[in-house]
């Protein structure tokens, strides 16, 4: 079974992505801790990754960084964040995918 691991400060999105990936089979962990998370992030040791912008502490953009500099876990960028430069500063610090909240259900799991 797949391991995704949701970084999502908002309780309730956090809430309903789990819901949403453990009905479709994957096993879901959170980070709920933003004090180190890169580094949790690499105890979990995740299939996927799926990264809010907006955070406390670091921002999802130096998360990302960070994490691409240590690993090649895939990262999928899911944001309120709906600028054209803040989709090509992800993928260019290593983002695999971007997506803008709300989106459907289907196009998160594909």
């Amino acid at each position: 079974m797949k391991k995704i691991m949701v970084i999502e400060d908002e309780v309730f999105m956090r809430e309903e992505l789990v819901l949403i990936l453990q009905k479709a089979s994957y096993k879901t962990t959170c980070l709920t801790d933003f004090e180190h998370p890169v580094e949790q992030i690499m105890q979990t040791v995740p299939d996927l990754v799926l990264l809010d912008l907006n955070l406390p502490g670091l921002s999802g953009f130096q998360i990302c960084q960070m994490l691409r500099e240590k690993s090649t876990v895939p990262i999928l960028v899911l944001t309120s964040r709906d600028q054209m430069k803040d989709e090509l500063t992800a993928l260019e610090l290593g983002a695999d995918e971007y997506l803008t909240k709300p989106c459907h259900k289907e196009r998160l799991l594909a």
